[in-house]
């Protein structure tokens, strides 16, 4: 928003105009809110199954974004990811984005993300990281494409579908997940990496790293194309407050740099075997 500040000075006016950044405060089910080359979006996508009310606020400059408020409680369920995308999907597209982009093309994914969780209810703040065997992907999703999660911090929820076991990545311990999503025709392929050291700040981590890792188990192929890396918050119940502080993503940049990984002494507590049916599909 611009603001005018007016000040009377003996003899003349001064007018003053700058340029302040504000607070955008929504309850929305989906909103977008732009920010540099990134979109912070509410997407409470599971409200079908997990009504109730969702309040986010965003910081239109830096991009940093706090959940307020979650009224919903989806038991094994995720209801919403608010997050923060760069890229191209579901219909956004970040500005100035370097995506989509050919996984053989890549060098490095590089991203930095500090955030805040709140260590009740049932939660996994993650990448979300879409793959495509094309470029012509739509914005009804990714259909017999891949998406790849990279789990930093979670609390009473666990890995989904089939154990594939450990993996160690930029020299950090990982559970591998896998599960074939049935989307009514067309087939997605849905890995997670959980770290087993949790951490609410990495500087620095490539992310090409797990897709290098992926395509080594034939989940991707060098010929798809990378679209988007979102970092969010996957929400069933509580956790609230939760705050992104801030969140960067370079592609072909700055490759080498130094991770930087700070543990914090978070220990999950495991869900119980639960049914195909009890979960919905990602959005």
């Amino acid at each position: 928003m611009s603001i005018i500040f007016r000040v009377l000075l003996p003899g003349f006016l001064l007018i003053a105009l700058s340029a302040f950044g504000g607070t955008v405060t929504t309850c929305d089910q989906y909103r977008g809110v732009p920010v540099g080359n990134y979109i912070v979006q509410t997407d409470y996508w599971n409200m079908g199954q997990c009504p109730g009310t969702q309040c986010v606020d965003i910081d239109d400059q830096t991009g940093s974004y706090t959940v307020t408020k979650a009224t919903y409680s989806c038991g094994v369920a995720v209801a919403a990811y608010p997050s923060i995308l760069y890229g191209k999907a579901f219909g956004s597209v970040s500005p100035k984005s370097d995506l989509p982009a050919q996984v053989s093309s890549l060098k490095c994914v590089n991203s930095s993300w500090t955030f805040q969780p709140t260590n009740t209810g049932r939660w996994d703040a993650a990448y979300d990281i879409w793959l495509c065997p094309d470029n012509q992907c739509g914005p009804s999703g990714f259909k017999g494409g891949t998406e790849i999660m990279v789990w930093l911090d979670y609390l009473n929820t666990n890995g989904w579908k089939t154990d594939e076991g450990p993996a160690t990545i930029l020299g950090m311990n990982w559970e591998v997940w896998r599960w074939d999503v049935d989307l009514g025709g067309g087939l997605r392929n849905y890995v997670a990496y959980l770290a087993k050291t949790h951490t609410d700040s990495v500087k620095n981590l490539d992310l090409k790293k797990f897709l290098d890792d992926s395509q080594t188990r034939g989940y991707i192929q060098p010929s798809w194309y990378l679209y988007a890396v979102e970092a969010g918050n996957e929400i069933a119940s509580g956790g609230i407050p939760f705050t992104s502080k801030t969140f960067s993503v370079s592609v072909n940049k700055n490759c080498g740099a130094k991770l930087v990984y700070v543990p914090v002494p978070v220990t999950p507590t495991p869900t119980p075997d639960l049914t195909p049916e009890e979960i919905p599909p990602p959005p």
